[in-house]
């Protein structure tokens, strides 16, 4: 689900890089290895692959490339973007970040459809 970017501190993208360094680049659920900016995917997929194998399993012909699978993100355990404490952030890989925010997919939607001005049924008169 994309972000409202409204929702987060200016200086957000700061918080996050400082999460993902702390992290060292690595998702803290399952911990896999993700691509730092400015590494080119290939040379990034190619030292992965000889690390780790195991992320490369083979695949029927066509599968499309999913490099967004080592994406670093960071979570926000109490789904609070205002709340940046470090204790309530985690680096998680794009996967790991979507199972733990499927748990609040539903009450996510409320809230964004709230912030963009849909009223609810309740608040009709």
């Amino acid at each position: 689900m994309p972000m409202i970017r409204a929702r987060y501190p200016e200086n957000w993208d700061e918080i996050a890089l400082q999460v993902k360094e702390d992290a060292n680049w690595c998702c803290t659920q399952c911990g896999k290895p993700c691509r730092k900016p400015g590494v080119e995917r290939l040379h990034f997929a190619f030292c992965l692959m000889i690390t780790y194998p195991e992320w490369f399993p083979i695949t029927s012909e066509g599968e499309e490339e999913k490099p967004q699978r080592f994406t670093l993100t960071v979570a926000h355990l109490d789904q609070d973007p205002q709340n940046n404490h470090p204790d309530n952030l985690n680096a998680l890989c794009a996967p790991c970040h979507l199972k733990f925010d499927a748990l609040f997919r539903k009450a996510n939607a409320s809230t964004k459809q709230e912030w963009f001005g849909q009223m609810k049924l309740e608040d009709l008169p």
